[in-house]
């Protein structure tokens, strides 16, 4: 691991490791006036992908699995509604939400009755049915990102993915005929297993290029509580190889046709209109996430919603937030910093929005990160933005890959809070939809 991989491992494990925790239930100490971002997690699966770190749960057809869980993310949605909350924009995660697309688009229906979005994006799989397409077509959503992860039937095969979701140029042949259907198609790869071979990672970017896909997402494996077992039997991951395939294949791969949007998103340059990426956290300062194991950062606080099914919907018929989980406030400083590593993971940060924000200047504010910044020619400046240069890319990348791997440990205290409060033999949820007012009083 060189220096700056330590540097920025010690960074974000300083500062999220001394996160307090609270007894959650102070989302209602006011709401930060302004528009929120809302992801909304949909958690079913076919089957569990090996690699995966987040919240998914199997399907299961035969019972009102389905009907009950979006029963209560209505519920949820409304106490928030009712808190004075108010949406912008829209994610939709899993899981594999399309698997589930009647029941989402009348979500989304229910949500866009309340709720001006601007935009609506839903993660989907390879094997997205015309049926799933068309209802995300009719409810208007702008962008539909495919987890293809590679076109290379070897890779398919290493990451369980071939016998769910076919060969590589049967995956290659469904996202073709996407494109078009949506403002944006995103497709996901996932490099840096252990020994991943650049050649393969090459051909998949070159296919990728070559068929024109409007946006591509490279990021790389990630380890959590959720996959280590998965990530063993692969080998140990080695973060210089994650280096050379990022600098020596990825960019140069993407530089002449693709901008990009984040360190590890990339647009079409001949496509302006391409704006959205899949990290929301980078153009909204504050999100809620409703849904099982969903997070949130909303006025400096870190929450996490109950782990499982039965939690959540027992929680949610009691007429409370599903919160396990909630953090103390986040010093200011520390907000600020959050906001500077995410607004520079988004290539640029708005130096006027900060000052707007915060009410001091960003230089002023954070004069020895930015003058670190400099001093190790990451960034540079342009009119009221600093922008990364291709080296800051990736090390933003790099601090990044460690937030998000830290963050899933907030994913295990949750279960770990979860588990606690299902002892407590919490009455059976009783999911007649009536809005709850004042949950937040």
């Amino acid at each position: 691991m060189n220096p700056l991989h330590r540097v920025a491992r010690w960074a974000v494990n300083r500062k999220l490791g001394n996160l307090r925790w609270e007894d959650p239930g102070r989302l209602a100490g006011g709401v930060r006036p302004g528009r929120s971002f809302l992801y909304i997690h949909v958690p079913f699966c076919e089957s569990i992908c090996p690699f995966c770190m987040f919240n998914a749960h199997k399907l299961d057809r035969r019972s009102t699995q389905v009907q009950d869980y979006f029963a209560a993310l209505k519920q949820e949605l409304l106490m928030y509604e009712a808190a004075g909350f108010d949406f912008g924009a829209a994610y939709v995660g899993g899981g594999t939400p399309a698997l589930v697309h009647e029941e989402l688009a009348e979500f989304l229906e229910f949500v866009r009755e309340r709720f001006d979005l601007a935009e609506i994006s839903v993660e989907a799989n390879p094997r997205i049915s015309n049926a799933a397409v068309q209802s995300f077509q009719a409810v208007g959503i702008d962008r539909l990102s495919v987890g293809v992860q590679s076109f290379d039937d070897g890779m398919l095969e290493r990451l369980g993915r071939l016998e769910a979701y076919g060969t590589g140029a049967e995956i290659r042949e469904r996202v073709n005929r996407l494109l078009g259907r949506f403002r944006i198609v995103n497709v996901d790869f996932i490099f840096n297993l252990p020994g991943h071979d650049p050649e393969v990672l090459a051909r998949d970017l070159e296919i990728a290029v070559s068929d024109g896909i409007d946006q591509l997402t490279t990021y790389p494996l990630m380890e959590a509580q959720q996959n280590r077992h998965y990530v063993d039997r692969q080998g140990r991951i080695s973060y210089d190889l994650e280096a050379r395939l990022y600098k020596q294949v990825i960019l140069p791969a993407l530089r002449e046709h693709y901008t990009p949007v984040s360190s590890w998103c990339f647009s079409r340059k001949d496509k302006p209109e391409i704006d959205m990426l899949d990290e929301y956290v980078v153009d909204y300062f504050d999100y809620v996430g409703i849904g099982t194991g969903s997070m949130s950062l909303h006025d400096g606080r870190v929450s996490v919603n109950a782990y499982t099914l039965p939690l959540y919907q027992r929680l949610i018929s009691r007429g409370e937030l599903p919160v396990v989980l909630e953090s103390a406030p986040l010093a200011r400083r520390d907000y600020m910093l959050y906001y500077l590593m995410m607004a520079l993971f988004g290539r640029r940060v708005n130096c006027k929005q900060f000052e707007d924000i915060f009410g001091v200047s960003l230089r002023r504010a954070l004069w020895p990160e930015c003058a670190a910044l400099r001093a190790m020619g990451l960034v540079y400046a342009h009119g009221d933005h600093i922008y990364t240069n291709e080296r800051g890319m990736y090390v933003f990348l790099m601090i990044l890959r460690e937030f998000f791997t830290h963050v899933n440990r907030f994913r295990s205290l949750a279960r770990e809070a979860s588990r606690k409060l299902e002892k407590q033999h919490l009455p059976e949820p009783q999911l007649a939809f009536e809005p709850v007012a004042g949950a937040l009083d």
